[in-house]
């Protein structure tokens, strides 16, 4: 090339440059193509908002094709909106569940049968022509196996005979796994005998499927149709049904990197886990977790609903979220503070046992936190010493010590596994948002896994649900009664603790029409 032409060529270039970096961001902002595994607010509005905020365009099937509480998904309606929104998009993160079955409760109560099972997991197969460049991130559960149920989320059968069923299936894969004592044995022949037979083969029956149709997802990811594929492991116990089921399927997806594949606990952060792993592949970044814990068992504690040390799947979520662990990096982008009870128990968050009354392992946590943040350090909180809310003294010492407007996230909500995923997920692209955007998604949790999981149910269990003879999981009548008392009590609780939140900015609703979890929302500030 002459010099006069290569100096042309140059300058063409480089104003072409000028003219790109000029552009607005909203100009060049990606688009992710997201479908949830139902429209509960922690795995549909919360994950979308998450990553609007992380300057990320996300579609999303209409609301009325998602799976809702008294509600099948439609699958069939879903697949004809992906392949009608998926040509011009660059990543899908996607439910199998809602794609497949209709949606996660769908997954455990279906009566579908193999074929239309396979028809609808072969769809996956168009993907890759229908968007070469898009990469798929493909999200399933493997069917749980709870101790107990309540409120039809799972077959009718399982509140009388779920007990038993646990039971039995701890026994089985333990048989696989260790072999059994006499003893153990005759109760294993005692608990077959008991529970109804028409009821076992239903159950099994509709694992078998699930579990063939993950085989399917992880060949499909081995043959490279599939770029990631994340398997969670729903309400699991170290010996359990799922556990077993989850051996053979990490067994099977042996050859896979973990760039490729997870499989860990939890269900209901799994998509906001891949929509924070499609932003930092498409933002080319790999951000460096430091993990730091309290005081006591820290990550060899094994939480309850859970089948493996809470280290292992901290480590996995992070991968699998797109980042990578180092253990003392000199400037990690995120440090997770992990807030573990000393002896590894995980005590439901009503009980009495959550008191106010900060330890001094909770105190030098809270000092770790606040010189963390003094040094400029982007620090998020996993508060998972309680299941299903937070613990009252951790956040009381943090309230004391003004430190909540200052972390860049906060989860202390539901399964340990649950609570980390969010809290790593929005630590990860908090440096992507605006501080009001920040403080939106931190409200939004402490007024959910604080206020309500932690405090405000129980007093409302107590003074409407148990005083009117009504259910926890059938609000039905009482549901207006109760909106308009939670809405009040979490209005205060916002006016006496969060000084960067207008109380009247709090809006809630109970979206499942039962008491276990509630929706928040923070609406624009009054001017």
């Amino acid at each position: 090339m002459e010099k006069k032409t290569y100096i042309r060529w140059l300058c063409t270039v480089m104003t072409v440059f000028c003219f790109v970096a000029a552009l607005p961001a909203a100009a060049w902002a990606k688009t992710i193509l997201f479908v949830p595994q139902d429209d509960r607010p922690v795995s549909f509005r919360e994950a979308v908002e998450t990553a609007q905020a992380a300057g990320f365009e996300v579609l999303t099937p209409p609301a009325e094709l998602l799976a809702s509480r008294g509600r099948e998904g439609n699958p069939e309606a879903v697949w004809d909106w992906v392949m009608a929104n998926g040509r011009t998009v660059d990543a899908m993160v996607l439910s199998a569940d809602t794609l497949v079955y209709g949606g996660l409760v769908d997954s455990r109560i279906h009566h579908l049968g193999p074929d239309l099972l396979w028809a609808r997991q072969t769809r996956f197969d168009k993907l890759k022509k229908l968007n070469p460049t898009a990469r798929q991130y493909v999200f399933a559960t493997i069917m749980r196996t709870p101790r107990m149920t309540a409120g039809g989320v799972e077959p009718s059968y399982y509140e009388k005979h779920g007990p038993n069923i646990f039971e039995l299936t701890v026994l089985l894969d333990k048989e696989d796994v260790l072999g059994l004592t006499s003893e153990e044995k005759r109760q294993l022949k005692k608990l077959k005998e008991t529970i109804p037979k028409d009821a076992l083969e239903d159950w099994f029956s509709r694992r078998d499927k699930n579990f063939q149709i993950n085989q399917i997802f992880v060949d499909k990811t081995i043959k490279g149709d599939i770029q990631y594929l994340l398997l969670g492991r729903d309400d699991t116990a170290p010996f359990s049904q799922t556990h077993k089921e989850a051996r053979l399927l990490v067994k099977q997806a042996a050859q896979l990197p973990a760039s490729r594949f997870a499989s860990f606990p939890g269900a209901d952060q799994l998509g906001m886990l891949l929509l924070t792993r499609a932003i930092n592949d498409l933002e080319h970044r790999v951000p460096v977790v430091s993990v730091q814990y309290a005081l006591g068992t820290g990550p060899k504690s094994l939480p309850t609903y859970e089948d493996q040390p809470i280290g292992k799947s901290i480590v996995d979520q992070i991968v699998s979220a797109g980042g990578i662990v180092l253990p003392q990096p000199q400037k990690p982008d995120l440090v997770l503070a992990v807030h573990t009870s000393p002896d590894g128990h995980t005590d439901e968050a009503e009980w009495v046992t959550n008191i106010t009354y900060a330890s001094a392992g909770t105190k030098q946590f809270v000092a770790n936190v606040a010189k963390e943040l003094a040094r400029g350090q982007a620090v998020a909180i996993g508060n998972i010493s309680f299941v299903n809310g937070s613990d009252n003294s951790l956040m009381q010492e943090l309230s004391d010590q003004k430190l909540l407007g200052k972390l860049t996230a906060y989860s202390g909500w539901n399964t340990p596994s649950n609570t980390l995923g969010f809290a790593i997920s929005q630590g990860m692209l908090a440096p992507q948002m605006t501080t009001t955007s920040r403080q939106k998604l931190l409200a939004e949790r402490y007024l959910d896994d604080w206020a309500y999981q932690a405090n405000i149910r129980s007093q409302l269990n107590r003074e409407i649900v148990y005083a009117k003879g009504g259910s926890l999981v059938q609000l039905d009548a009482l549901e207006g009664e109760l909106t308009v008392a939670a809405q009040k009590k979490l209005r205060e609780f916002a006016k006496e603790y969060l000084d960067f939140l207008q109380p009247e900015q709090v809006q809630v609703n109970f979206p499942w029409n039962r008491m276990f979890e509630i929706d928040v929302r923070i609406t624009p500030p009054q001017k």
